[in-house]
């Protein structure tokens, strides 16, 4: 599949920034990459976990000359902000809200100097705050499709608060293993370290309807009640009469490749087969 190139506006997007003498120490504090390193004009994302190692959010976050700025879903930006400064007693760190500006995701186009480079679909891509005139705008279903295709997991889908870090593959991402402590390290460097997690996130392909019921569940066979997992987003896949979806395997049945998909009544109404990263 060669790589698509086009551009969507953001919405529904916040942004904080940090600073202060101290911002750098209090953020490596609570996130789970060292943005002690993070290079000029390159965002990463980065895991918000609460003390036993759950998410509380996946960010974006980026360096501007002496300041932080982090990228928060506007519909949780209260939650999330006062997450992010529950810690700050006698630090030196700011935080405000910045003004919301018109903002462009352009992927599979070359960046200009000086363009923030974000990876949001899977596919090396930018933001600008100006509107490109030589690409197509893709539509909100050609997001959701490539982000599923990319195993790019999205909250309140594949992550919710209940989500560990290496469940949803975020570990190859947004962790870095060999910073200094964090709230909620103990419980990632754990799963390191035991080398799995009860479910994971898998990539699939098959036949499915449109949309998707939430709380359909994978089985092993059409006769097997007993669910091996769940499926969390899905979406048509480029030019085929057949569907891409995210979902979580049980660990115990990961070596099952293809599996039956149920609806929330208990009816098969489809089948899958399971894919690596990127689906094709």
């Amino acid at each position: 599949m060669n790589s698509p190139a086009g551009f969507y506006p953001l919405t529904a997007c916040s942004l904080l920034c940090f600073c202060g003498s101290d911002a750098t120490r209090y953020l490596n504090g609570q996130l789970s990459i060292d943005i002690s390193k993070l290079p000029p004009h390159e965002a990463r994302s980065a895991c918000l976990l609460d003390a036993k190692g759950r998410l509380c959010a996946l960010l974006h976050l980026w360096r501007e000359a002496d300041r932080f700025i982090i990228e928060v879903p506007t519909s949780r930006l209260e939650e999330i902000q006062a997450r992010l400064e529950r810690y700050i007693i006698a630090d030196d760190v700011e935080v405000s809200i910045l003004p919301n500006t018109p903002t462009y995701h352009i992927f599979g186009h070359p960046a200009p100097d000086g363009g923030l480079l974000i990876n949001r679909l899977g596919i090396a891509g930018y933001d600008s705050n100006a509107r490109p005139a030589a690409l197509s705008e893709v539509t909100p279903e050609e997001v959701e499709r490539l982000r599923i295709i990319h195993g790019i997991p999205a909250w309140d889908r594949e992550l919710t608060k209940t989500t560990l870090p290496q469940e949803a593959r975020l570990e190859t991402t947004s962790v870095d293993f060999d910073k200094g402590c964090y709230v909620g390290q103990e419980i990632v460097s754990r799963l390191k370290s035991v080398a799995h997690v009860n479910k994971r996130l898998h990539g699939f392909r098959g036949t499915l309807p449109h949309p998707l019921p939430d709380g359909c569940t994978l089985h092993a066979d059409t006769e097997s009640t007993t669910s091996v997992g769940r499926l969390t987003s899905a979406a048509p896949h480029f030019g085929m009469a057949q569907s891409v979806a995210l979902g979580y395997l049980n660990r115990q049945f990961d070596s099952l490749d293809h599996l039956h998909v149920r609806d929330p009544q208990g009816s098969i109404i489809g089948l899958v087969e399971r894919h690596p990263f990127p689906i094709p």
